[in-house]
């Protein structure tokens, strides 16, 4: 979270926190760092914690997205049209908890997509 009366600060490729993009060969002031985006459906964000909202506006689509990169990534190859039914499933079972991290590595562990494997 932002404080109070301060900037919101960003964070670099290994998560030190800065307000401005260091230019190390540049000419005159390091620009400020633009957190601002759009996300592919049109959704504008102006910094993370806007974009924060926008993916716990829509929890069930972000957890699915996360558990098919996670199946992505376990299983060595891209998710097919074939496995979105084994996603959603993992995804449902997982809706309960409030789809907590563990949940779905434990889940798509379990799951037909990696006992065919």
């Amino acid at each position: 979270t932002a404080r109070r009366g301060r900037q919101p600060r960003q964070s670099d490729a290994i998560g030190r926190w800065r307000t401005e993009e260091i230019v190390l060969k540049g000419r005159g002031k390091n620009p400020p760092v633009d957190a601002s985006g759009q996300l592919p459906d049109g959704r504008t964000f102006s910094g993370p914690n806007a974009f924060k909202k926008l993916l716990l506006d829509d929890v069930d689509s972000f957890a699915t997205a996360l558990i098919e990169k996670l199946a992505t990534y376990a299983l060595r190859r891209a998710m097919t049209i074939d496995d979105r039914d084994d996603i959603h499933a993992i995804a449902e079972s997982c809706k309960a908890e409030g789809y907590r991290l563990q949940d779905m590595v434990e889940s798509l562990i379990l799951s037909e997509l990696c006992l065919k494997r």
